[in-house]
């Protein structure tokens, strides 16, 4: 044997009796036979010093260093560079083997050109024999030679996942015990212990070079990691890497204190840091009994503050954020002090939402708050943006930089308290709360539409919302029947209150004297919104039309408003001429302002067709002009009961609300009784104190009244509305019998459908159970609901 060896290799092993022998064998047939074998022995409980002991006697290269207690491998790899006589140096895993000439070739490489780090090839060996696989693909080496701060920038590159696997490179070794040097020595990292070494030696090294022999084999899934988290013991040794990433942070500071590119390394160390979180959170959240969940990412967000793990876990692994954000807590909305909050929606643009977000910041400016909107998406108009409300918009194309965005919106306005106003129909909104929750900002969620929207349109979001309401600190809906809904969801923290009066309203107000009849000339119908037939039904307006015109009732009827993804003016137009009404109806496009008020004030009737709305502020704005209103039954909304302004039928049948509009129109009597029955109701819906109960919402002081508990009436309304939108949802998303039997079967979109609302059916809360216990005689309702949903 060479007095001093060429390359020492360091093998810690802990435990490994059934391995370490075939990894010594590896180490003795390396074609460079001046070497030395490093063993450092982390306390094994096993065989494993006896079986080192026995190859020691046939091959004296092979050194065995025994630690007394268990110091993690991190604490026997020091030992093992300390003891190294080599200028190089290879470490090798006690259940892994080196290829026969690693030791030669990569020394060759190394003394060739002065390289500090010489990267190689691996290969993966998995269970059964087996190599190959995208994770072995991701540990080729990927640059030929690297200088200077590139060595660090192209092995950590920036915001990806970080590799700090020792084994891949032959290390010059006092690069190796300089970055050891920067260390407390008595460090114990039992989890990730060895990337903070390679860390830092990427940061001290000045070359790398790599060849593509692969000349390390990894045996994959022969040591510990990929175990299940089935206590919290387990739990804590996988959090613990992200202590192992912040031990090395002083030392990171001193490098770049001396560095040519200070800025590179902590931003470099800022990156692998998040990658260590984002990594662990994804593991608990994939490997942990749900049972255990809670109480393990309570553990979590004690190892790094929230705002760290949310943006880190969106970064690396944005799929773990609903884990995450299942398990979140709501900040309470009392005894908080609010000054600052901000209105989230997706845009501000023609539209109910946008109009509830804007009449909303005013009423919050009134109450003595600071307003920001905040857009997720782009294209706004500003233009009807109240003097002294803020602007700002978090648009990003993945969901990580939106999530950094809307921190710095929270910070940079210091807000208090965020008012989501798309909860309902956004698919990420809780990661904005959880993000939210992160900087110490408190959710309230905004209901828009009737809970049972999601169901009349087969949408998951009625299923998955619950999972993530321990988020909000508070829900607002839009009728007593919506807080039924929600409570019986598992939503404790939910209140009605009536959107604020839209701008129309405001700038409009109301008519001083009640309309005359249209007595003896042409009926002139309206309506106005957004063309969507999903939910609005706009074509319904269409059949409205053919009655009256069948019934020879003479009159116009002007549909008005933008086009929407599923309907357009053309079309409707369109099927206005199929249906040879061109002289009666027409869709005029949207209209704004002075036109659009004039084309309210020369109409005698309001008419909507909606099937399924949560306030739609038209009707107050039409009522303001004292416009009777006739539609079909919403039983659900508020702003229609107790309102003799508004006249409903049955929701789909067309004829009869036909004849409920020929009837009112042709009855003088009744037509004035309806229009000042509207005034009074526009002018309740103005009266409303707003500020007052807005600074009573966002302190948590909002009247128990306004958060009604179920009772059994509620309960049967509720199945009957299910049994209505599940029937709705069938009859509109079932193909026709030739289209099944040209297919030869069921469309997989129906089958896909069918099976959401068959889930919902079997999700329905113990709650909603009880209630039908209680009263057995709503069981034939709820099957005919259970009939309804398997049909679909």
């Amino acid at each position: 044997m060479n007095a001093t060896p060429l390359v020492s290799i360091v093998v810690p092993v802990f435990n490994d009796a059934d391995v370490i022998s075939s990894a010594l064998d590896s180490c003795v047939r390396q074609t460079l036979t001046a070497i030395e074998i490093i063993v450092v022995d982390d306390a094994s409980t096993d065989d494993t010093a006896a079986i080192v002991e026995r190859h020691i006697a046939s091959d004296p290269r092979i050194r065995l260093i025994r630690q007394e207690q268990n110091a993690s491998a991190y604490q026997a790899r020091r030992t093992g560079i300390l003891a190294a006589r080599a200028e190089h140096l290879l470490f090798l895993d006690g259940d892994d083997e080196l290829a026969e000439t690693a030791a030669e070739a990569a020394l060759a490489k190394a003394t060739a050109t002065g390289a500090d780090l010489v990267q190689f090839g691996v290969d993966v060996v998995h269970l059964d024999g087996s190599t190959g696989g995208l994770f072995e693909s991701r540990l080729q080496p990927k640059h030929p030679t690297l200088s200077g701060s590139d060595v660090l920038r192209e092995l950590f590159p920036l915001d990806r996942p970080a590799q700090g696997q020792l084994w891949r490179y032959l290390f010059r070794t006092r690069i190796l015990a300089d970055a050891y040097a920067l260390t407390p020595a008595d460090l114990v990292l039992p989890r990730v212990n060895d990337l903070p070494i390679m860390f830092l030696a990427a940061s001290l090294a000045r070359r790398l070079e790599s060849i593509p022999d692969r000349l390390y084999r990894y045996h994959f899934g022969r040591g510990g990691s990929g175990r299940k988290v089935r206590d919290l013991a387990t739990a804590s040794f996988y959090a613990g890497a992200i202590r192992s990433i912040d031990s090395i942070e002083p030392a990171v500071r001193r490098i770049a204190r001396t560095s040519d590119d200070s800025d590179l390394v902590l931003s470099s160390y800022a990156s692998v840091r998040r990658a260590i979180i984002g990594y662990t959170t994804r593991y608990l959240a994939e490997h942990t009994r749900v049972d255990l969940q809670g109480a393990v990412f309570a553990d979590l967000f004690t190892r790094a503050s929230a705002g760290d793990i949310v943006q880190s876990t969106a970064l690396h692994w944005p799929k773990a954020i609903d884990t995450l954000a299942a398990h979140g807590d709501a900040i309470p909305l009392a005894p908080r002090t609010v000054h600052s909050i901000v209105l989230a929606t997706n845009h501000l643009r023609t539209g109910g939402i946008s109009g509830v977000v804007i009449s909303q910041a005013r009423v919050l400016q009134e109450a003595g708050l600071r307003v920001t909107i905040v857009a997720r998406e782009a294209g706004s108009d500003l233009s009807s943006l109240p003097a002294g409300v803020g602007f700002a918009e978090v648009s990003a194309d993945t969901l990580a930089s939106a999530i950094a965005q809307w921190a710095e919106v929270c910070a940079h306005h210091e807000v208090d308290l965020v008012i989501d106003h798309q909860w309902q129909y956004s698919t990420s909104w809780q990661a904005f709360a959880l993000a939210a929750r992160a900087e110490g900002v408190a959710t309230i969620g905004w209901s828009h539409n009737f809970a049972g929207r999601s169901l009349l349109l087969g949408l998951a979001r009625l299923e998955s919302a619950p999972r993530y309401f321990a988020l909000l600190s508070h829900l607002v809906v839009l009728s007593p029947l919506d807080v039924v809904f929600w409570k019986l969801r598992g939503m404790p923290r939910v209140s009605y209150l009536p959107n604020p009066p839209s701008p129309n309203l405001l700038t409009a107000g109301i008519v001083a004297a009640p309309r005359r009849a249209p007595a003896g000339r042409r009926i002139e119908l309206v309506w106005w919104g957004r063309l969507q037939e999903r939910t609005k039904r706009v074509s319904e307006l269409i059949d409205v039309a053919e009655h009256l015109d069948r019934m020879g009732v003479d009159f116009r009827l002007r549909i008005i408003g933008p086009d929407w993804r599923d309907m357009t003016a053309g079309r409707l137009n369109g099927l206005v001429k199929e249906r040879g009404l061109g002289k009666r109806v027409q869709a005029v496009g949207p209209l704004h302002g002075a036109a659009l008020l004039s084309a309210i004030d020369s109409s005698d009737l309001f008419v909507n067709t909606s099937i399924i709305e949560g306030y739609p502020l038209t009707i107050p704005e039409a009522q303001s002009r004292g416009l009777p209103v006739a539609m079909y039954d919403l039983p659900w909304l508020a702003v229609t009961h107790g309102n003799d302004g508004v006249s409903a039928t049955r929701w789909g049948d067309a004829e009869a609300l036909a004849r409920r509009v020929a009837e009112i129109a042709a009855d003088p009597s009744r037509y004035a009784r309806m229009s000042r029955a509207s005034l009074v109701a526009a002018g309740r819906e103005l009266s409303h104190d707003f500020p007052s109960w807005y600074r009573e919402l966002v302190s948590g002081t909002l009247p128990s009244a306004l958060s009604p508990e179920p009772t059994l009436a509620d309960v049967r309304q509720i199945v009957d509305l299910s049994i209505m939108f599940a029937e709705q949802h069938a009859a509109t998303r079932a193909p026709s019998r030739s289209t099944r039997q040209r297919d030869g079967g069921e469309d997989a979109g129906t089958s896909k459908r069918g099976a959401f609302a068959r889930h919902i059916w079997r999700k329905m809360t113990p709650a909603a159970r009880a209630v039908l216990a209680r009263a057995p005689w709503l069981r034939p309702a709820a099957e005919r609901v259970r009939r309804a949903i398997a049909s679909t």
